[in-house]
């Protein structure tokens, strides 16, 4: 009979809370009690209509008990299980090696299978040859530590390969300090393969007419722009040609200047140059001399450029009287731009932003 019911309602499109309405007066009249021991099965129906997988609970139990076993994801299916360090410290050999070379373990055991890798290595044949390799290569005890906070997999690497891709960095005329800056700076330099990297400094080489000691100088100051997403760098140069309409030789001064615009996302560099070319009238020159007006964030270039407007003062060309440089527009605290930029108050200042 109750299936009988049920399906009739399904059929007629009952809205749940009122089938279950129904449903819940049918079993009390019957006073029908489904038993499986000492279980007691329920059957619920979800939004759709539908019905759920059965339901156990214990007879005899209080929704308040706690929980039997804290591990049983049916009580919390939604809990990742997440890995402690803390428990193996003292133990581990490894964590204890890691810890003295100032590694970062909390970071570690955050990501996805690192922790199972850290734990398998043993540290007279898995490590200590890739830290004298660092050593070898210039890079400072105390930087070791982060290093391999950020590519614990180095110690995956093969030490002969390793030592082919710096060897790879002297032959293109890369000096020692250079080559310490750039593993020191981006740790998963040693990870790419030298036919990998070839291409990459191929690639910004011919993008942008690079000379060998522009390369260079492009890949130690700024070492991840080269192993960055390529279709990401390939987007952001797109947009800085087209869309923002910087020339050829500009474009090479902006990257060879602050590689990190590579970096940003599309959506934050265009809408930057957006405000800071149009709504300010900064021309191409002015962003060429000072491009960190491109990195500044947003909220601050456009509550300190309208509170100098508000105050008559938002002038930026060199040329003329009372100009304000953008780099003291950026830079330095709210205090001290209002005092010595502004020429203002904070309280001034401060009313000026309720205002917004």
């Amino acid at each position: 009979m109750i299936q009988t019911v049920n399906k009739l309602l399904c059929t007629i499109k009952v809205c749940p809370s009122a089938m279950y309405k129904v449903l819940s007066a049918i079993y009390c009249s019957k006073g029908i009690t489904k038993h499986a021991g000492h279980i007691t099965v329920l059957q619920t129906i979800d939004e759709t209509g539908s019905r759920n997988v059965p339901v156990q609970t214990n007879k005899n139990s209080s929704v308040l008990d706690p929980p039997t076993d804290v591990s049983d994801t049916s009580i919390h299916p939604f809990i990742r299980p997440s890995f402690n360090f803390a428990a193996y410290v003292n133990k581990s050999e490894t964590l204890q090696f890691l810890v003295k070379q100032g590694v970062d373990l909390h970071k570690l055991e955050k990501r996805k299978g690192i922790p199972e890798f850290i734990l398998g290595l043993d540290v007279e044949k898995d490590m200590k040859d890739h830290i004298k390799f660092l050593a070898e290569i210039g890079v400072k005890p105390e930087d070791f530590g982060e290093i391999i906070t950020k590519n614990p997999l180095i110690f995956k690497e093969d030490i002969g390969d390793l030592e082919v891709r710096v060897n790879y960095l002297e032959s293109k005329q890369f000096q020692p300090m250079q080559i310490t800056r750039i593993v020191s700076k981006n740790p998963f330099w040693l990870m790419l393969s030298t036919r990998r990297i070839d291409r990459r400094l191929g690639y910004f080489q011919k993008t942008f007419a690079l000379t060998g000691s522009e390369i260079r100088l492009l890949t130690t100051k700024q070492p991840r722009v080269i192993t960055f997403n390529l279709e990401h760098i390939r987007l952001n140069t797109f947009n800085i040609k087209e869309e923002m309409g910087f020339k050829p030789e500009e474009m090479k001064q902006l990257l060879l200047r602050k590689p990190k615009l590579w970096m940003i996302s599309h959506g934050n560099l265009n809408s930057r140059f957006d405000f800071v070319h149009r709504h300010m009238q900064i021309s191409h020159e002015d962003i060429l001399s000072f491009p960190e007006i491109l990195l500044s964030r947003d909220y601050r270039l456009k509550q300190r450029h309208g509170f100098l407007t508000f105050l008559g003062k938002a002038q930026y060309n060199p040329r003329k009287e009372l100009y304000i440089s953008l780099k003291t527009l950026v830079e330095g605290s709210d205090e001290e731009f209002v005092l010595d930029v502004a020429k203002s108050s904070m309280e001034c200042y401060n009313n000026y932003l309720k205002t917004l």
